[in-house]
């Protein structure tokens, strides 16, 4: 018996949340081929939905179709990855900007226990999860749902895979360091400390990024 929210997706709906998915957590790797015939089958699904699906990925550009040669999974550059930390920066710092005005005792609590669990964290997943759900967590008092979904998106659009990296390549004592400062701003009641810090935070990200991509082998 499915869930009931299973039950209420449709069939298109239900081909996009895997493939997007597979897609963002790596199991699907950048440039690979997406075979809809294939993939129907796996899900049980016509033909028609997984196409519903494909465009919807494409609009979101983590799918890519070519003449004769069908779709692929998108390969994201380092522009891509640049772009969407500028993205970051512009919303990010605007939602932090609302969101410390409304932070009371219990938010900056919730946000401390994150902190010492991302400091006892041990792998690069724990990191990178603990980050979003960190800073997810100083967003949510900016009473803005339609922003902090945006943020999401934008997040999740990086791909946990990269995020895993960048969190490796970051550091984590760096990191969590940052963290510990925006927070201490916030709690202050400091807008503008706390917004200049997160800003620092993202740029510093975005400098990780570009060296990360120097490294790799040509």
């Amino acid at each position: 018996m499915l869930p009931v929210s299973q039950k209420k997706m449709t069939a298109a709906d239900r081909a996009y949340s895997e493939l997007r998915e597979r897609i963002l957590s790596g199991s699907l790797a950048e440039g690979a081929p997406i075979r809809q015939d294939d993939l129907a089958s796996e899900l049980g699904l016509s033909k028609i939905p997984v196409r519903e699906a494909l465009m919807r990925l494409q609009a979101e550009q983590l799918v890519t179709f070519t003449p004769n040669a069908g779709a692929t999974v998108s390969i994201l550059t380092v522009s891509d990855y640049v772009e969407m930390l500028d993205m970051r920066l512009a919303i990010e710092c605007r939602a932090l900007e609302l969101a410390v005005p409304n932070m009371a005792a219990s938010d900056i609590a919730q946000a401390r226990t994150l902190l010492d669990a991302y400091s006892n964290a041990m792998s690069e997943e724990e990191w990178s999860e603990l980050n979003a759900r960190f800073h997810g967590c100083l967003y949510a008092p900016a009473n803005r749902p339609r922003l902090v979904a945006l943020i999401k998106s934008v997040q999740d659009q990086m791909g946990k895979l990269m995020r895993r990296r960048i969190s490796a390549v970051a550091g984590h004592e760096r990191s969590h360091a940052d963290h510990i400062k925006i927070l201490n701003a916030c709690e202050e009641g400091n807008v503008k400390e706390a917004v200049s810090l997160l800003r620092r935070h993202i740029e510093n990200t975005q400098r990780e990024v570009q060296a990360y991509f120097r490294r790799l082998p040509e």
